[in-house]
């Protein structure tokens, strides 16, 4: 926290307050005397700050100051919802369990930690929030209300758009732009439309006819509201450099006011250096299970890293998952195991981040060993990307370790295998449970 303010924020002064004059004690000379007083005591029970008894060790101290797992991240994503309307051809996320935030009041305490830690951007995606995330307005009114510089956007499929006498997260809406200016009063900043590309093929991969001329006609519709129109891309492997090229052109087009003349190159460049926007490569898990495009083969001699660092060094972004888990990584439930908001504080989960296994896990560059436990029969022996197969392995290892399974424990590790891969879409629920 101190870290952020001092270097992004600059927030910090001396003299501003006993408690973070206190803060900086600590950052500057890593260990400071304890009194038993009231704001000691209360930054304790906050967990601001940690008593570590007389047996504390300097260098140990210092390296975990610079080993912070939070320097970089720039964004905390809301997953409100994984209900969603539609049921779109790529998505990573089909098959995990529906399940919607009950308690929005644990968002809006966890926000405020956030906000002390500097951070002044937060997304809310699903599922499709804007349908089945009931209370999501009133997270973002709190969140906006703490200053107007903070960027809150949705992340949305477009389906309310061009509609009339419709609900959207349980409220009535006479219009789409009774509903844009709902979102403007409440705090939202950005709208994000998802395409997954130009015309009908994103129509097919979302299964609705005309969808994507309705999403381009929109972001005209929103900015005219006075919110910032922006798009959520998916990239498929098989496109060229020029197909991806163009993809971007369209949409930036409205989105930046560009004269129809501008080189499709420029204009693309334009969307993606905006980190308000969003480029993801496609990830053959959920719907795209099983996909025919290989380029990952498993193999016991790799040319990649199978550890990924957004497990222990977070960049650009922290999840909160709609079950209240605290995740690294959005597929499926890999990169849930930190701690979930429901049973801990935000704070406690962040104090003790790199104690968990699964940041052990990817540190300590461990995924190795689990690879070979991976039931090809299962989940194939390539992939189109290779997260895909960090998301299997890293599933199976968080999996053995909370249920105490052992290498050698070979039908536990192969039910292990099961349930990883009902969730991330190569194993039928139907077809588990008859195994079952």
């Amino acid at each position: 926290m101190v870290t952020r303010h001092l270097v992004n924020v600059n927030q910090l002064h001396l003299g501003d307050s006993p408690e973070t004059d206190l803060l900086l004690d600590l950052y500057t000379g890593l260990i400071a005397p304890h009194a038993d007083s009231s704001l000691h005591n209360s930054m304790c029970d906050e967990g601001l700050v940690e008593l570590s008894g007389d047996s504390v060790d300097r260098d140990d101290v210092l390296l975990r100051y610079r080993r912070n797992p939070f320097e970089h991240v720039e964004k905390v994503i809301f997953e409100f919802t994984t209900y969603c309307n539609f049921n779109c051809e790529h998505c990573y996320n089909a098959q995990v369990p529906r399940m919607t935030e009950a308690n929005p009041r644990l968002l809006m305490e966890a926000a405020n930690s956030l906000l002390r830690m500097g951070i002044r951007r937060f997304d809310f995606v699903g599922g499709e929030v804007s349908r089945y995330g009931n209370g999501w307005l009133d997270v973002v009114e709190h969140i906006h209300s703490h200053g107007e510089d903070i960027v809150i956007s949705l992340y949305t499929n477009g389906w309310w758009l061009e509609q009339e006498n419709f609900k959207a997260a349980g409220q009535p809406f006479i219009s789409t732009q009774a509903y844009l200016e709902e979102l403007k009063r409440r705090g939202v900043s950005h709208v994000v439309f998802s395409l997954d590309g130009q015309g009908e093929l994103h129509d097919a991969s979302r299964h609705h006819t005309g969808l994507y001329q309705k999403i381009l006609r929109g972001l005209g519709q929103v900015k005219k509201t006075g919110l910032a129109p922006r798009v959520s891309l998916l990239i498929r492997p098989e496109w060229t450099d020029e197909e991806v090229e163009s993809f971007l052109a369209e949409p930036a087009s409205v989105i930046y006011d560009f004269d129809p003349f501008t080189p499709p190159r420029k204009r693309a460049l334009r969307l993606s250096l905006d980190s308000t926007n969003a480029i993801s490569n496609f990830i053959d898990v959920g719907n795209g299970a099983g996909d025919d495009a290989v380029q990952f083969p498993i193999m016991d001699q790799r040319a990649y890293a199978l550890s990924c660092r957004n497990f222990y060094r977070l960049s650009p972004s922290l999840t909160i998952k709609a079950n209240g888990e605290l995740a690294t990584c959005r597929l499926s439930q890999a990169g849930e195991g930190y701690g979930n908001l429901n049973q801990q504080t935000l704070v406690d989960v962040l104090n003790h981040f790199d104690e968990a296994f699964i940041y052990q896990l990817h540190a300590n560059r461990q995924l190795e060993k689990y690879l070979p436990l991976v039931d090809r029969s299962l989940f194939g022996s390539a992939f189109t990307h290779l997260c895909s197969l960090r998301a299997i392995v890293t599933m199976l290892a968080r999996g053995m370790h909370e249920q105490s399974i052992s290498f050698e424990d070979a039908p536990a590790i192969q039910r292990i295998n099961r349930e990883v891969a009902v969730l991330t879409g190569h194993l039928s629920k139907r077809d588990y449970s008859t195994e079952i």
